[in-house]
């Protein structure tokens, strides 16, 4: 019997979650029927539920949420009101954010008291009491809606929403006393009374509008043998993506968003943001901030917060910056290093010299080599080239020896010339 009692009680509380509102309730009774924890469950739970508006809007209440405030009041029992969603919102740092527009959804309940028995001096009295019911919503004080759900549209920074719920009562009462008739008493009708009332139930729930300032920079870098480079980069975003020519995207999320429920045994189901950083890309090469792109049709650039997505356009107006490369000195030794600095520094270049052609960014260094004298820069077209000189030592003392000996050659042939036209004017003389 013990264990019996224990097994009705465990059931109870598996079976607690409303898993009749799902479609599929053999799964979800699975789940409450697990060893899971009941965080665990009710994470599972949250995390099957697709369509989160029908989910918080489409049930029937009797019992008021937990933490309700409830009214007795004469004629009307057990009247309650509760504010249990506002759609879309999320809950951040015990603040529930809301874009300042959305629907406002409010339940509430209650039940009529009919009196009964005589009144003062009544040998009879009896009773009709008639009623009608409404749920009033507010926002900062001014009407938004009647019934359920309203919408709204605030550009408020606090959002103060209120929800009457209005009970309106007629009593009708009829009063008989005794009458004398032919020394008999008899109870006959007297009079009749009607006494309007009213009773109001209200809640209140307050949000803040979220209003994130998203900025952003898109900027073409570079176009080189077919290439786009862009540096982008966004903050305050929950989530970017890159899109281009339909296929090609890079899509950054830092926001991921956990899930809860409040109002029990209705289970309203809320969110909760959390820093989680993922990246998918297709088709593009990135580094941090850089991305290369070999096709730039169609290109969006696609921004959202907790709640709205903003599709912009892409700047992708490129101008060229001009082409300079310097060196570090003029003249080299052959298979010295020449320390080529290209400006600007960010942009890859072909750089040619001699028999070498590479592309390089910033900084490029080559051997020196002989009668090799012109490096070449190219970059979009744009082309520009330095002039360099390469010598070796032996060179140098090979032609000071050669003007040496012509200087002496030079020198002899004097000699000789002089000494022959001296011998001849000896021999004529």
């Amino acid at each position: 019997m013990k264990h019996l009692f224990l097994f009705l009680f465990l059931a109870q509380i598996a079976f607690a979650f409303p898993c009749e509102r799902f479609g599929w309730f053999n799964s979800c009774n699975a789940v409450m029927s697990s060893s899971l924890s009941e965080d665990e469950k009710m994470t599972t739970i949250a995390s099957m539920i697709n369509d989160v508006h029908q989910w918080n809007t489409d049930f029937a209440v009797n019992e008021p949420p937990e933490s309700t405030n409830v009214v007795d009041d004469g004629l009307v029992k057990n009247a309650w009101v509760r504010i249990m969603a506002v759609m879309p919102s999320v809950y951040e740092d015990d603040s529930l954010l809301n874009p300042g527009y959305g629907e406002v959804f409010a339940k509430s309940n209650f039940e009529i008291n009919t009196p009964s028995g005589n009144e003062g001096d009544d040998c009879r009295t009896n009773y009709d009491l008639s009623h009608s019911s409404q749920i009033r919503q507010y926002l900062n004080d001014q009407p938004i809606g009647k019934g359920e759900v309203a919408q709204f549209n605030s550009k408020a920074a606090v959002l103060s929403f209120r929800a009457d719920f209005v009970i309106d009562t007629t009593l009708t009462v009829d009063h008989y006393v005794w009458n004398e008739v032919n020394d008999t008493w008899e109870c006959d009708y007297d009079s009749t009374e009607t006494r309007p009332g009213q009773t109001v139930v209200t809640d209140k729930l307050a949000a803040v509008r979220y209003q994130p300032n998203i900025t952003y920079s898109f900027n073409v870098e570079n176009k080189y043998y077919g290439i786009t480079q862009i540096q982008f980069n966004a903050s305050n975003y929950s989530w970017f993506k890159l899109q281009f020519n339909n296929n090609d995207f890079y899509q950054e999320n830092d926001i991921e968003f956990e899930r809860f429920f409040t109002l029990e045994p209705y289970y309203i189901l809320n969110f909760k943001p959390y820093q989680h950083k993922t990246i998918q890309f297709s088709g593009i090469h990135w580094q941090n901030d850089t991305f290369q792109v070999t096709d730039t049709s169609n290109c969006k650039i696609l921004l959202g917060d907790y709640f709205q997505t903003y599709t912009l356009p892409c700047p992708l107006d490129y101008k060229p910056t001009d082409l300079r490369i310097t060196t570090d000195k003029t003249t080299y030794a052959p298979g010295e290093l020449v320390t080529v600095r290209i400006s600007p520094s960010n942009v890859p270049v072909q750089l040619s010299y001699a028999n070498v052609t590479e592309v390089a960014q910033g900084v490029w260094q080559v051997p020196a080599q002989l009668s090799q004298t012109v490096i070449t820069a190219n970059y979009q077209g744009v082309e520009t080239f330095k002039t360099i000189h390469v010598s070796d030592g032996k060179n140098w003392r090979t032609a000071w020896s050669i003007l040496a000996l012509f200087v002496v050659s030079i020198v002899l042939w004097k000699i000789i010339t002089k000494s022959a036209g001296g011998a001849y004017d000896l021999w004529n003389s």
